[in-house]
């Protein structure tokens, strides 16, 4: 049964303003999920007004997808229905911040960079670097358990929450762990919500423990003429002392990519591995003087990245497929997790899907984390869908026999109906499902988009 919008305009044009409602395709297309045009979108300005917002959607029998910077709304299947977008944009304050006890709380509608920058004021940071920091929401970035290279350091959200409110499927508040970092009472409720894609409610503040601002950060980029050997240098960076906060392997397409951005001479042809540092001076000046010499007794050519370079340098990296000549809509990213041993093993073979179907695209891996992400470039000559399909599912059979995984982090809505976004379900599906019925039995949140159509 179709809910009534035009009805349930009114009830939140009531609770958030005229003006903080639209309704109609002219006003709500920019809004689509995989080509699913929402009714209606919705912009509450304080926590409580997400709350009410939420009850009356569920009175009315409307699905909500809940919307922060729009940086993963390509992540997952396509969903069944998408009733009503609740925008998160104007909870964007800063609740508390307890710099000398490395706290803070936010809303979920900040942006990352404004929280880091303000975090910067006091020498502190939030250790979590996902792509496109610009417009990660901080309720996205927890919903979607999106990182980034620097995980193989600071590990993902799971790691850095303390805390969060959330708004359940009808309506009410719920907050789960603390603002302070000894907090072991209960069960950590947060793990149900972090990564959970906005399927089991909506969170709409979150708290976070911090780390001190480092002192000095530097890098260094080894390019080497064969895969193999930087794979080497990869097992005896692993096993030694060293710790880098990121260590990327690169193939050719993107070293050639990042080359002008890196200041790299790189040789056609060549791979790469990009090492960040940070700490105190001497403890980064000892590691890049000890990369540079690793890299070099195994063949590679060494370019070092000073303080000043360092940052800008892992911007381009970490958002190395905006550089790419197309758009969004015109790629497929994937992103592939592994048993750390098989890394190098899954960029080349999503490197030679690429060849073998003429689509053109770079691959990066996170080489201490198991982590690869794959882009592939849907021009003019790119292979039929079913084609496509049939690589991908081949490239995922490859990774399931490599212990691990490979999900569609953007992809066409077309393509998507031939390749499921998650894959098959494992073992922990009933659990999840289970989950899905005691918190959002009639599926009103974020419907049809996660793993096994929850």
């Amino acid at each position: 049964m179709q809910p009534d919008l035009t009805g349930l305009r009114g009830q939140l044009e009531k609770i958030v303003g005229a003006e903080q409602v639209s309704a109609g395709p002219a006003a709500t297309a920019r809004f689509s999920v995989d080509g699913v045009i929402p009714g209606l979108t919705v912009r509450p300005g304080t926590q409580e007004e997400v709350s009410k917002v939420v009850a009356a959607c569920a009175a009315a029998g409307a699905t909500m997808i809940p919307w922060g910077g729009g940086t993963t709304t390509g992540l997952g299947n396509r969903p069944t229905r998408a009733d009503a977008i609740v925008q998160l944009d104007r909870l964007d304050r800063i609740v508390e911040f307890d710099a000398a006890n490395l706290c803070v709380t936010a809303e979920a509608g900040m942006r990352l960079a404004a929280l880091q920058a303000t975090l910067a004021q006091e020498k502190e940071i939030l250790p979590l670097d996902p792509p496109t920091d610009s417009k990660v929401t901080i309720g996205g970035l927890v919903a979607a358990n999106q990182s980034g290279p620097t995980r193989l350091l600071y590990g993902t959200a799971r790691d850095w929450v303390l805390g969060m409110r959330v708004v359940l499927p009808e309506g009410e508040r719920v907050h789960c762990g603390g603002r302070v970092i000894k907090n072991v009472s209960g069960y950590d409720m947060n793990k149900l919500f972090i990564g959970s894609l906005g399927t089991l409610g909506i969170l709409t503040e979150v708290t976070f423990k911090l780390l001190p601002l480092p002192v000095m950060r530097a890098g260094v980029v080894g390019l080497f003429r064969e895969l193999k050997h930087a794979t080497t240098i990869i097992g005896k960076v692993l096993e030694s002392f060293l710790l880098p906060e990121a260590l990327d392997l690169l193939d050719p397409e993107t070293v050639a990519l990042l080359a002008p951005r890196l200041g790299l001479e790189a040789p056609a042809g060549s791979y790469g591995l990009a090492v960040a540092l940070a700490g105190s001076r001497e403890t980064v000046e000892r590691q890049a003087r000890d990369f540079a010499a690793i890299f070099r007794d195994g063949d590679g050519r060494v370019t070092p990245l000073p303080d000043g370079r360092t940052v800008l340098a892992w911007d381009a990296l970490r958002n190395v497929f905006d550089l790419l000549p197309v758009p969004p809509a015109a790629r497929v990213l994937c992103k592939i997790a592994v048993p750390i041993s098989r890394t190098a093993e899954m960029l080349e073979a999503a490197g030679k899907l690429g060849q073998r179907h003429r689509v053109s695209g770079v691959v990066v891996a996170h080489a201490g984390s198991g982590v690869v992400w794959a882009c592939f470039l849907l021009g003019p000559k790119a292979p039929p869908e079913e084609v496509l399909a049939d690589a991908l599912e081949g490239l995922r059979r490859e990774a399931m026999a490599a212990e691990g995984s490979l999900v569609l982090q953007d992809a066409p809505a077309t393509l998507k109906t031939r390749v499921d976004a998650w894959g098959k379900p494992g073992d922990g599906f009933d659990v999840m499902r289970r989950l899905k019925a005691e918190f959002d039995p009639r599926g009103l949140c974020n419907p049809g988009r996660f793993l096994g159509g929850i």
